[in-house]
């Protein structure tokens, strides 16, 4: 296996469309990196460089300390799985995986080998001898997996392999790659559009927007201590909620308000709150942080009510999510599915203010 080093990289197209702009990552020698954004912002892109599948136009790509700029698809010694599998439709799912090693005049005796061991691993030895047409979605992306494992390859490329599959599938599968990962020891990295795979599936995160990668973290790190605005609302289900305002200094405290609501800041985060003291922000706080008052009595560290007409209840089963109109601001809150409320009513929550998030409203970074 192998490090992959990226070193300000841009990607153009022409007429002059930046798809990538000037990407540094490093991804460690048996890592599973996930690559994650929004369509379009270069995720994509940035993986079919690595395999070659794309000319770099500016910058440097590294595989194992071998700068491979000039080198083609086939000697980068990579395993790439499609969104679409690509398998062919007249071979068997043994002479599928079979394929490539052929083409490179492996023996038939280690093609045999290889191929039975990966199937194995995989689960699908019952169906070497089925054609793609007689499979499940589920089982022609364990086959497209099984493909790219028998390569041996340096590091594995994945491109929202699990795109096609239907949720519950999905979910199965996304365990499934995870544990076939500590199984192979493997470099692998993955693009999604999806951050629920991102924080389930990969050891760290590149978190791009407009093809500039916006923060690079574990994923509790990503969600605890968001970069920007961005990554905040992009990572975390429901999203953070965000209110826009501004800071005031009263009392020798400091004041988050919106022009009617008005929310006092720890006092332990004031250093990095007064350069801010009359500037407009944004404050942010994560639904599992606003509570309920007999159970925000229970919570230690500053909390600070929030009253709200309830709009919208989601029941999810072990918890739910109330939806709350504050102002012009509308607010989620993940609570537990007993905590019982009516739509209209007016609601009293609890913020837990240690949990707060602060982000410049000129920038977007974090302030914390």
């Amino acid at each position: 296996m192998a490090d992959v080093v990226l070193r300000n990289v841009t990607k153009v197209y022409p007429p002059g469309v930046v798809a990538v702009n000037d990407l540094s990552l490093e991804v460690r020698d048996r890592e599973f990196m996930v690559l994650v954004g929004p369509s379009g912002c270069g995720k994509s892109t940035t993986l079919r460089m690595i395999a070659g599948l794309e000319p770099v136009t500016a910058g440097e790509i590294f595989i194992a300390d071998r700068q491979v700029n000039d080198v083609a698809p086939k000697d980068r010694d990579l395993a790439m799985v499609f969104q679409n599998y690509a398998l062919y439709p007249h071979m068997s799912v043994y002479g599928n995986m079979a394929f490539g090693l052929q083409f490179r005049g492996v023996s038939r005796a280690e093609i045999d080998r290889r191929v039975r061991e990966a199937a194995d691993i995989l689960g699908i030895r019952h169906l070497l001898d089925r054609k793609p047409r007689a499979l499940s979605g589920g089982e022609r992306q364990r086959v497209a997996v099984g493909r790219a494992i028998v390569r041996q390859p340096q590091a594995f490329l994945f491109d929202e392999p699990l795109s096609n599959l239907d949720a519950k599938m999905r979910v199965q599968m996304r365990a499934e790659l995870s544990k076939l990962h500590g199984r192979l020891a493997a470099t692998m990295i993955y693009v999604t559009h999806d951050q629920v795979e991102a924080m389930t599936m990969g050891h760290r995160i590149a978190v791009m927007k407009n093809g500039v990668i916006q923060q690079v973290a574990e994923p509790l790190d990503l969600y605890e201590h968001p970069a920007n605005r961005f990554v905040a609302e992009f990572i975390g289900s429901p999203p953070m909620n965000l209110i826009e305002g501004r800071i005031e200094s009263a009392g020798g405290g400091f004041f988050f308000t919106d022009g009617r609501f008005r929310v006092e800041m720890p006092l332990a985060r004031r250093d990095r709150i007064a350069p801010h003291t009359g500037k407009p922000v944004i404050f942010g706080i994560r639904p599992e942080h606003l509570c309920e008052p007999a159970t925000g009595a229970d919570l230690a560290g500053p909390l600070a009510p929030v009253t709200a007409r309830v709009e919208l209840i989601e029941p999810m089963g072990a918890e739910q999510f109330m939806y709350l109109r504050l102002n012009d601001t509308t607010l989620i809150a993940r609570l537990d599915s007993h905590i019982r409320a009516e739509v209209n009513e007016i609601r009293t929550l609890y913020m837990e203010m240690n949990q707060a998030h602060l982000f410049d409203a000129a920038t977007g970074q974090a302030i914390f």
